[in-house]
């Protein structure tokens, strides 16, 4: 029921007017509604926000980044190389801080692929662990370490880690390896203190590889093998080719442990990888300028021009290069290599053990299948001759 409000002005006549029931209900609406606009307005700026936010992230993300990539070779070098210091600010002229013994620090100077410059690669030369007490180490020099090469008659191997290490990481291995080699690991240009700051290339690697084989080979003549770790792998293969063709030098066998088949193929296989491969314009920003500028690593196109046994080692755990790269591998090098000249292939598949991509050399089975895939080898250079 409405009530008479009496308005009282400056003039005789009084004004009434009349106030309903409803008009005191629809004030807290009105309010509430005026309330409701504010809060509407406020998530729809803060909405625009997220948006433009999210957008300038999807076009720094998977454009500019990609479109950066494409340009500089700099930047792809950096996410294929990887060459951080691991462990950090390393002493490679105090190999016992790292609780190793029997080591020779020393540096082997290569020509570069353009050979009007000179590059000098940081080595280990670890010996073998029987003769740990019997070695006199008293100078980390080149001409100590091939002083040890020339006189022991262990065979030799030459191990080439993957990214993101120093020669000082694969202590473990090492520790495997050493009961049956002398071992030298060297940091292929661009890591550790190799390259004098020459930027990493596959061919510039592959080149100082082939020289480190050629130095080692004039030291002794005992049987020489060579060892690859994930990047590692491709660049060994590379390098048994290289000696093959150019060289006529063939290593007494070839041990690949994760191996991936190109780098075309293993990129979209990374975690980084697996953000952009989804991209319309990732075979014309990532693909094809990283082969454009001759980083290919075509582990299964090289492995077919290698002339001596091989042995392949993957983890199905590895999170890094998935095992079906390796498989793939082993079948190349069975089915597209002649086989009783070039030499047999052996793979071993770890099944999920929990040795990733680096623990493979903790298997308690790693040593005999070394031992037994050296066996093979020297059945195979007896026959050749």
């Amino acid at each position: 029921m409405g009530t008479i409000r009496c308005l009282r002005s400056n003039s005789a006549d009084s004004v009434y007017s009349y106030v309903g029931n409803h008009d005191r209900e629809d004030k807290p609406q009105r309010q509430f509604y005026r309330s409701w606009k504010k809060w509407q307005k406020v998530l729809f700026i803060i909405g625009v926000i997220l948006f433009v936010i999210l957008f300038l992230a999807f076009l720094a993300i998977w454009v500019i980044f990609p479109l950066v990539y494409m340009n500089s070779i700099s930047v792809q070098r950096f996410f294929l190389f990887y060459t951080f210091q691991i462990p950090k600010n390393p002493e490679f002229d105090n190999p016992q801080k790292y609780g190793i013994d029997g080591v020779v620090n020393f540096y082997i100077t290569t020509k570069n692929t353009d050979n009007s410059s000179l590059v000098s690669i940081g080595s280990w030369l670890i010996v073998p662990e029987s003769q740990i007490n019997s070695s006199s180490i008293k100078l980390h020099n080149k001409e100590t370490a091939a002083n040890l090469i020339s006189t022991t008659t262990y065979p030799i191997i030459i191990y080439t880690h993957g990214v993101g290490c120093n020669r000082i990481l694969p202590m473990e291995t090492y520790k495997v390896l050493r009961k049956s080699f002398m071992i030298v690991a060297h940091d292929p240009r661009g890591y550790g203190d190799s390259g004098s700051g020459l930027p990493p290339s596959e061919l510039g690697i592959v080149s100082d590889m082939s020289q480190i084989f050629k130095w080692i080979r004039f030291q002794t003549k005992n049987d020489i093998y060579i060892w690859g770790h994930s990047l590692g792998t491709a660049l060994s293969t590379h390098t048994v080719r290289t000696l093959n063709e150019e060289y006529n030098i063939v290593p007494s066998g070839l041990i690949l442990e994760s191996a991936f088949t190109t780098m075309r193929e293993e990129i979209p296989a990374t975690s980084i990888g697996q953000l952009f491969s989804w991209m319309p314009w990732f075979e014309a920003t990532v693909q094809t300028p990283l082969e454009k500028n001759g980083f290919l690593f075509r582990t299964t196109t090289n492995i077919i021009y290698v002339d001596c046994p091989i042995m392949i080692l993957h983890a199905e755990d590895d999170e890094v290069i998935p095992y079906r790269f390796g498989r793939k591998v082993a079948e190349v090098a069975s089915t597209k290599r002649a086989i009783p000249p070039k030499g047999n292939v052996t793979y071993h598949e770890f099944g999920r053990l929990g040795y990733g991509h680096i623990g493979i050399t903790t298997d308690p089975n790693i040593l005999q299948y070394i031992n037994e895939f050296v066996g093979f080898c020297k059945d195979q250079n007896k026959r050749r001759g």
